[in-house]
């Protein structure tokens, strides 16, 4: 039976009989598998052509079902995802197969990097001077103005000492009476009292009758001194008191005359430059440090890894695992050909160690301990 093919992706099948669904559903189980077609133990000890015939598709159908998973293993999926096949690309027939842990993949990578620029260094050369002697000016010549003190001499004077000044002299004090004389204090007014009389009128506030009264001006006494007769004086006037002084008197003020001062010069010692000052310039290299470090090629991910099948695990198998997980200084348990607790964790650390998929036993394990596979 011929079985159609499109393109190099993979097969695409159109119409399968229950057979193909079977095989199918058979070569999509996980974990440990064995590839292998049937064998001619499973079918009728003596067939006939018709059997035969049965046999042969059968087993031209698993072996169909095989490459084609294998190819669409190989082949990337359509929407780009990095997507684990149902079973192994490269697997092998009669082999088992498991997904394990495969850890991230790193490389050893030397990067160069720039520690110091490139720069510049100036050296200042100094210049070079000479000593000689120099007659230099100190001051210049100039002017200079002269003073000439006041000179003085005495004389007399003769200065009032008490200005003149009069005064008056009371002659007969002031005279005085005292008089008596009436001041008015309440002028005459008309007020309203209770009553009756000529003018008279109801009060609003109280209703009675009032009638106008008068109350007559009233005076009082007061007592004053009047001046009879002023007092009078004479006017006496004291002459001035003079004294005579002998004090000191400019006789020539104080002057200024111009006087010429020569120019001062001094010898001193100098420098003079015989070559100026210079600046070289020196150009260093940059620096550069080279660092390795490990670059991560791809992540930790699931994997198919080639694994001992059920029936290859013996006694013998695990008692070789374990001696050589306890050459290795790894804690087995014991040396009993049991693959159990202490074992599995040893095989799991050497993985890790050696950085090998982790999950179980496999057969790249089972190389790094030196132990030949069945």
């Amino acid at each position: 039976m011929a079985l159609p093919r499109q393109g190099n992706a993979g097969f695409k099948w159109r119409t399968l009989g229950a057979h193909i669904a079977v095989l199918s559903a058979v070569f999509n189980m996980a974990a440990c598998s064995v590839l292998a077609p049937p064998n001619a133990s499973q079918l009728a000890l003596e067939p006939g052509p018709k059997e035969q015939r049965i046999s042969s598709l059968e087993a031209a159908l698993a072996d169909a079902l095989i490459e084609m998973e294998k190819i669409k293993a190989r082949a990337p999926s359509a929407d780009g995802a990095d997507t684990l096949p149902a079973i192994p690309p490269d697997a092998e027939t009669g082999r088992c197969y498991a997904k394990l842990l495969v850890p991230a993949s790193y490389v050893d990578r030397i990067e160069r990097r720039l520690i110091k620029e490139a720069s510049e260094r100036r050296e200042l050369i100094p210049a070079k001077l000479e000593w000689f002697n120099e007659r230099v000016l100190v001051s210049e010549a100039y002017v200079r103005l002269k003073v000439v003190p006041a000179t003085y001499k005495w004389q007399e004077e003769r200065t009032l000492v008490l200005p003149p000044r009069s005064q008056q002299v009371l002659l007969s004090p002031a005279r005085y009476e005292t008089v008596i004389e009436e001041v008015i204090e309440s002028p005459e007014e008309w007020v309203w009292v209770a009553g009756r009389g000529e003018i008279e009128k109801i009060d609003e506030e109280s209703g009675e009758i009032v009638h106008q009264q008068k109350i007559p001006v009233s005076y009082r006494q007061i007592k004053k001194q009047v001046l009879v007769e002023p007092a009078k004086y004479r006017k006496v006037v004291e002459p001035g008191v003079y004294e005579t002084l002998r004090k000191k008197v400019v006789d020539v003020a104080e002057h200024t005359i111009e006087e010429r001062v020569p120019a001062k010069y001094k010898t001193v010692r100098a420098q003079r430059v015989l070559e100026p000052e210079r600046e070289l310039s020196h150009q260093i290299a940059p620096v550069y440090k080279d660092y390795s470090y490990r670059e991560k090629v791809s992540d930790t991910r699931l994997g198919w890894r080639m694994v001992p099948c059920e029936r290859e695990i013996t006694k013998q198998l695990v008692y070789s695992v374990q001696r050589a997980l306890r050459k290795l200084d790894y804690d087995t348990g014991g040396l009993d050909g049991v693959l159990g607790k202490y074992t599995l964790v040893a095989i799991h650390d050497f993985q890790k160690q050696q950085g090998l998929a982790t999950g179980r036993l496999s057969s790249e394990t089972l190389s790094a301990l030196g132990i030949a596979g069945k």
